[in-house]
């Protein structure tokens, strides 16, 4: 298997749970991971083992890929602060999609999966509007999920994972991921605080959950191109989970609401489910103590 994007949450969240079995049970032996700069991030260094072999290299320039029966395509950021740049941002993101395509052409027997966004459910988003960060993310995912399926036209087997709301040891939490920087308060011995002005509701699926359900995407990867949503189902409100995660570090909860409006992104999962017999195994809470007992052994 070939991991393009190694650096971020998915990637380390793969390179880990490759290093402690779960991937076994899928047959998968080997890991190549590809990033651009792999020797200035610690973590991915301390992950590599014996069948890890980390390349370094951008997924805009560089002219071939490892050998691989499934590739992973998950070099796209989420982070605000690289979006900044409108037009920079949208002339790296194409040419790394259409050149990560023209590779995988040279490569029919690989399975191909790309990592998308519940984001691309976003009303239809005007051109003329991609200054706003959500909007240019959006539109930046449906135009890779375009290139993806273009390659039905070369017999070549590929799916699209849209995915939701993750946590884990490898999460950031110092960005604008909220459950991230509840635990960071918590850790840091300082009231959590929710910085949202509205109600806001989200799912959370542990990242070896994750893991799981974008191997078994991926292995059922069709010339049709399935797409599935990724991510749990079960609703949590900001403050409730600010007072769960409170609540382990004994700290209180800061609210700065001010109205009550409602933003609400849980996905629909019953087709993974129904087809793919896909489950997941951590409950939220089970997932929030896995995150932080992990996170202290991993970081320590």
């Amino acid at each position: 298997m070939t991991f393009i994007g190694g650096s971020g949450f998915v990637g380390k969240s793969y390179i880990d749970a490759f290093n402690r079995g779960i991937l076994k049970k899928f047959n998968i032996k080997k890991l190549n991971i590809i990033c651009r700069n792999p020797n200035k991030i610690k973590i991915i260094t301390q992950l590599r083992s014996k069948n890890v072999k980390i390349f370094k290299g951008d997924i805009g320039k560089i002219k071939k890929l490892p050998q691989s029966d499934i590739i992973i395509f998950s070099a796209e950021s989420s982070n605000t602060r690289n979006y900044k740049n409108s037009k920079n941002v949208i002339e790296k993101h194409k040419k790394s999609i259409i050149n990560f395509c023209e590779l995988t052409r040279k490569n029919k027997k690989c399975k191909v999966l790309y990592i998308s966004s519940g984001a691309v459910y976003r009303n239809k988003i005007n051109n003329s509007d991609l200054a706003k960060y959500k909007n240019l993310y959006s539109y930046l995912k449906i135009f890779s999920e375009k290139k993806i399926r273009e390659l039905i036209k070369f017999n070549i087997k590929t799916s699209i994972a849209r995915c939701f709301s993750f946590v884990g040891p490898y999460l950031l939490q110092y960005e604008h991921y909220a459950i991230g920087n509840f635990i960071n308060d918590g850790k840091n011995k300082k009231n959590i605080t929710v910085k949202a002005k509205h109600q806001v509701i989200r799912s959370y699926m542990y990242s070896d959950d994750l893991v799981v359900w974008l191997t078994k995407i991926a292995i059922n990867s069709k010339i049709s191109c399935p797409t599935y949503n990724v991510g749990s189902t079960y609703p949590v409100e900001l403050g409730k989970l600010a007072k769960i995660i409170g609540k382990i570090f004994n700290k209180p909860v800061v609210m700065k609401r001010k109205n009550n409006k409602v933003d609400r992104y849980i996905p629909n999962i019953r087709k993974a489910k129904k087809e793919l017999n896909l489950k997941i195994k951590y409950s939220l809470k089970e997932a929030i103590y896995s995150s932080i007992r992990n996170y202290d052994k991993i970081f320590k």
